[in-house]
């Protein structure tokens, strides 16, 4: 009888993978582009022509065979296009995190690659249409009416409805969920001469508590509550953070607190008292000033500015 156990806990125990959106770009000019911060993972994967962009700090001329992976919140901005035909870009954004932590910046990937390997570039192409084939079959069955495609050019005042699946749908979500590992598995595989030999890796006590900060944002937890999840003075917890991510635990949920800001002034309609509430703040005025300190602008003034900047098509 061949028996295979595995007990011990993992780093890979709270792996999460989920695809958001996918779209086959054809860019022949700048109009309805943008720039700003991307909500989540988002990769490209260039089919021909070139355009400079901007990641973050740096500078690329990006062109066919490219791999673009950016991880959650980097910074995108487009400089200008190839004369040599459309931008042709196959893109995909998901949510791809070990707990808490960003997948791409624990693996620390290359915002932009050049594969020398043809072969498993085409492969990545080749998944990446499957996975859209599914993707689109899976759209196809739920109401549109519900469906958030920028693409219809309405914005709706309420949230977008939770989907439940029929077993039918069930089936063909898992399906999706597959392929998007699968993809993933083979983009790892692709750029694994790139890769450091180990990840990031944090003191679990960190994790545990980054996960914490995560589910009870709203809550507003404090350095106590925090400290005494993991049996841990405030002074011990304090060195921990900064040893491993070089920030104070309360540093690190005012982060948290802006991302999720970000996300819902760019994705919902929610007021600034709605969000203000969802995030913990004793009022909107607190929020906008706490917003204010770190972006520069005011909350208002960042969903103006970045709301329409995005390339997001039919996401679930």
């Amino acid at each position: 009888m061949l028996q295979m156990e595995l007990n011990n806990r993992s780093s890979l125990d709270n792996l999460y993978i989920n695809i958001r959106w996918m779209k086959e770009w054809r860019r022949s000019s700048l109009k309805h582009t943008g720039e700003g911060p991307l909500p989540y993972n988002t990769f490209w994967l260039v089919l021909s022509g070139s355009a400079t962009m901007q990641f973050n700090k740096d500078v690329y001329e990006v062109k066919k065979y490219d791999i673009v992976a950016l991880p959650a919140q980097s910074y995108h901005k487009w400089i200008s296009l190839g004369n040599e035909g459309p931008f042709h870009y196959l893109s995909l954004a998901c949510e791809a995190k070990v707990g808490a932590f960003d997948l791409l910046r624990l693996y620390r990937f290359p915002n932009h690659t050049t594969l020398s390997d043809h072969r498993d570039y085409e492969e990545l192409v080749s998944l990446w249409f499957q996975l859209s084939d599914n993707f689109q079959r899976l759209l196809h069955g739920l109401n549109e009416k519900n469906l958030n495609c920028s693409e219809r050019g309405k914005t709706r005042k309420e949230d977008y409805p939770v989907f439940f699946f029929d077993i039918k749908q069930t089936s063909q979500y898992l399906k999706i969920r597959s392929l998007g590992n699968l993809w993933v598995h083979q983009l790892f595989q692709s750029l694994q001469h790139k890769l450091p030999e180990q990840p990031v890796t944090y003191d679990n006590r960190v994790y545990d508590v980054c996960d914490y900060i995560k589910e009870h944002l709203h809550e507003r937890p404090s350095l106590t509550e925090l400290a005494k999840l993991v049996s841990l003075s405030k002074e011990h917890l304090r060195f921990l953070f900064q040893k491993e991510l070089c920030l104070s635990p309360m540093k690190y949920v005012t982060q948290l607190r802006l991302q999720l800001a970000q996300e819902l002034l760019l994705f919902t309609s929610d007021s600034m008292k709605q969000i203000s509430d969802r995030l913990g703040y004793d009022d909107q005025h607190h929020f906008t000033r706490a917003f204010r300190r770190e972006e520069g602008i005011s909350p208002s003034e960042y969903r103006k500015k970045y709301k329409a900047s995005f390339e997001y098509p039919i996401e679930l």
